[in-house]
């Protein structure tokens, strides 16, 4: 039995159309056929002991979507083959597809044939479901945060978008501006993938836990680009540095808020400087891993360009 998703693309709140191609190698009665969604769930949290220490530990959670009934296909001869096809509704409030350090959320469908002498045959095919990351929306509004900011200030202009998408390339620029004479001894703008766990199995999402209370939290740098050097900067001098971040063609992961599992998506800016601590900025973006509808126009910025 082969399964075949007849749908090249994959998005929540959409369907799925499955083709499904068997061949009786000898005489069977099929008395029922089922298609199946399946969602599986997989994260890293912090679990305390009565010791003080902290470790991971890890949930998975393996959830039927949904179930439709196949046509029954009755007595199949030897060599003969028979086809059947379904569709299945994906849910629209997700989590799609993840692939992440502490995240990690896969979807496949599966089919079922129940033979008249107690036989069960199982497939099982792995499918991508892509997002618009509406759960974590709200991340575009946010204003920009910055770090170790003493002798400088920081901001990124004329951004070509805060939506991510995949292959789409980052253009903007970064502009500095040092308030004491600063020798710098290189600039980088770079894509970071951010990962939250807020709580383990059966706890409420909570912002301020602590690692013996289930938070988890990791970075991963999925793009560098390495911006001309700033040189040395006298107080009062600005200095604009473009920048081009070329986004992976596969995200692993949409930006994502659902119950106690975060995936954010930064643009970040480090000046690297010799004996002191690096100026930091960091821009939440909206990652969405489901391809732009071909009537949609180019997305723009919400951050201002001047």
């Amino acid at each position: 039995m082969e399964l075949s998703p007849s749908d090249g693309v994959v998005v929540e709140g959409g369907s799925l159309g499955v083709s499904i191609s068997l061949t009786a190698l000898r005489p069977a009665l099929i008395e029922r056929a089922e298609l199946s969604l399946i969602r599986k769930v997989n994260y890293t949290y912090g679990r305390g002991n009565v010791y003080g220490a902290v470790f991971p530990a890890r949930e998975r959670r393996t959830e039927v979507i949904t179930t439709v009934a196949l046509p029954a296909l009755g007595a199949i001869p030897a060599g003969t083959k028979r086809e059947l096809s379904g569709r299945l509704s994906i849910p629209s409030d997700g989590p799609a597809s993840v692939r992440g350090d502490l995240i990690d959320v896969g979807w496949s469908v599966r089919c079922v044939l129940h033979a008249a002498n107690g036989q069960i045959i199982k497939r099982e095919r792995l499918i991508d479901v892509q997002s618009w990351g509406r759960s974590s929306a709200t991340d575009i509004g946010h204003p920009p945060v910055g770090e170790n900011l003493e002798h400088m200030t920081m901001d990124f202009i004329a951004l070509s978008s805060r939506i991510l998408e995949p292959g789409t390339p980052l253009t903007g620029i970064l502009r500095l501006r040092a308030t004491d004479e600063l020798a710098t001894r290189g600039v980088r703008v770079q894509l970071v993938r951010c990962e939250e766990v807020l709580g383990g199995p059966d706890q409420d999402a909570d912002l301020d836990a602590s690692e013996s209370e289930g938070y988890r939290h990791s970075e991963s740098a999925m793009a560098t680009a390495t911006v001309r050097s700033a040189g040395t900067l006298t107080a009062g001098t600005v200095v604009d540095l473009p920048f081009t971040v070329q986004t992976p063609a596969g995200l692993p992961a949409p930006s994502m808020l659902i119950d106690n599992l975060h995936v954010r998506w930064e643009l970040q800016a480090v000046v690297d400087l010799p004996l002191r601590r690096n100026p930091q900025m960091s821009l939440d973006l909206l990652a969405v891993t489901a391809s732009r509808q071909p009537n949609e126009g180019p997305r723009q910025s919400t951050l201002d360009t001047e």
